[in-house]
């Protein structure tokens, strides 16, 4: 395996040879705008393409200290899905009709988000064959677990969620640590960096400007808002900060999450490997650990895998060498997949990259609003970015236009539900709770009891979320 390192990802650097596009510029001037976005992530862009088909003589602004699909947007595991297996934490959170709704919109965006780049011409391998969470042991439960399945029959979505024997979870991909699971239908697999150039590109079709390598140094609390960079400025009537987990850097945002750092691997093409162990689907696959792998196919006949661990950064660095050179956190994201499937053991890996989460202490994005009222903001997305903020566009388009609608109704679109704790609190926290949850899973890989203290501190972010929703109840 390569050292990741600050190179481009696999995604980025394909979707770039297949079309790298014309150069957006800096920003070197002042200019004006009705709204500028702050973010040339999936947020921004989704909700600059929403602000634009709502009102086409929009003057839209986008700034992007990096290229288009430079930060998290090119370097996620490419999972666009539901959250069913999440439903009762949702319900917890929003009550059951409320919690429901929100489900109902992150699984209906999938299908959308697929019309979407066929009717627009973004090839960008999107595949609707669903997700399988699987038991890759019997101490796992994970994405699979019953609670879920048993709240989807109960409120009338049981086909949305199935549960799986051993044999069928290996018909569809055979691995001998399978011992059960669940087929989620409302998930497909993309290439993400292709999907964020295509936006890109339609959005430069439709007339917005895009100015990339322009770093923000700071926003102005006035009317109209001031966004001012190194070599220019964007005067504008509505601001939408859409920047992820550089925003933890921001003051306004200094407890609103914790920044952690997931690194993905990706194997040489092997599609006759591939087609061995019956994996000859676009289905993703999570399993159930606490620090659960991920991973999926490429059309180019690849496995992409991330998870099994994170690394944990102060403060608001979401970049440098803690964020994209982890050897040993890649390495267990390599190791992961041949435990799940030793038939591949000898398949090399090519490529490998870190990235940083935005990940909030209840697991989901929030929507504020700044003083005086001109500042917008959409973040915490806490790694299933592809459908939170393909509704998260929704959102934050209403929320800018003024308009009170099913979108801004949804009761994600609120404040944080829960702060993080301040640094430099948080780092330690956070390091110690992450490494307790690799130890236990590891543990218990190895037959052997979690342990303890690796269960009472992996119980840290849960329970936090879960005294919350006990608090409402």
């Amino acid at each position: 395996m390569p050292d990741p390192g600050a190179a481009r990802s696999f995604w980025l650097e394909e979707a770039l040879r297949h079309d790298p596009g014309e150069p957006c510029p800096p920003l070197d001037a002042n200019v004006v705008a009705d709204v500028c976005i702050v973010g040339g992530g999936f947020a921004g862009l989704w909700t600059a393409v929403r602000l634009g088909e709502r009102e086409p003589g929009l003057r839209i602004a986008l700034v992007e200290q990096d290229i288009v699909g430079g930060g998290a947007s090119g370097r996620n595991g490419g999972f666009f899905s539901s959250s069913w297996w999440d439903l009762p934490a949702l319900t917890g959170l929003f009550g059951e009709w409320e919690g429901l709704r929100y489900a109902l919109a992150l699984a209906d965006s999938v299908a959308e988000a697929r019309a979407f780049c066929a009717t627009n011409g973004i090839d960008c391998w999107f595949h609707l064959d669903g997700a399988m969470g699987v038991r890759a042991g019997p101490w796992q439960e994970g994405i699979s677990r019953r609670s879920a399945i048993d709240l989807c029959a109960r409120l009338g979505y049981g086909d949305r969620m199935i549960a799986l024997s051993a044999a069928e979870t290996r018909d569809r991909a055979d691995s001998p640590t399978f011992v059960g699971g669940a087929f989620i239908r409302d998930a497909a697999v993309v290439q993400p960096a292709r999907l964020a150039r295509g936006l890109r590109r339609l959005l430069l079709e439709r007339g917005v400007r895009i100015y990339e390598r322009t770093r923000v140094a700071g926003v102005d609390r006035s009317r109209p808002a001031v966004v001012r960079t190194d070599h220019g400025a964007v005067r504008a009537d509505r601001v939408v900060l859409t920047h992820g987990s550089w925003a933890a850097g921001w003051r306004d945002f200094a407890r609103s999450f914790s920044v952690i750092v997931d690194y993905i691997v990706v194997t040489e093409p092997i599609p006759d490997r591939l087609e061995e162990i019956g994996w000859t689907s676009q289905m993703g696959i999570a399993d159930g650990r606490e620090w659960l792998y991920y991973l999926r196919p490429t059309d180019d006949g690849r496995i992409a895998i991330g998870g099994g661990a994170d690394g944990v950064v102060f403060g608001g660095r979401a970049s440098g060498r803690a964020v994209t050179h982890d050897r040993r956190v890649a390495e267990v994201a390599a190791r992961g997949l041949l435990r799940m499937f030793p038939q591949l053991e000898g398949t090399r890996f090519t490529h490998a990259w870190g990235g940083p989460i935005d990940q909030t202490p209840a697991f989901v994005p929030f929507y504020r609003t700044l003083e005086p009222g001109t500042i917008h903001a959409g973040l915490g997305y806490s790694g299933h970015g592809l459908s939170q903020t393909y509704v998260g566009g929704k959102i934050l388009a209403s929320t800018v236009l003024g308009v009170d609608d099913q979108w801004t109704s949804l009761a994600v679109n609120r404040p944080e539900t829960v702060k993080a704790p301040p640094e430099p609190l948080r780092w330690p926290a956070v390091k110690v709770i992450a490494s307790a949850l690799e130890r236990g899973d590891a543990r218990e890989d190895a037959g052997k009891r979690r342990g303890v203290v690796n269960e009472l501190l992996g119980l840290g972010p849960i329970g936090l979320r879960e005294r919350y929703v006990a608090r409402r109840q």
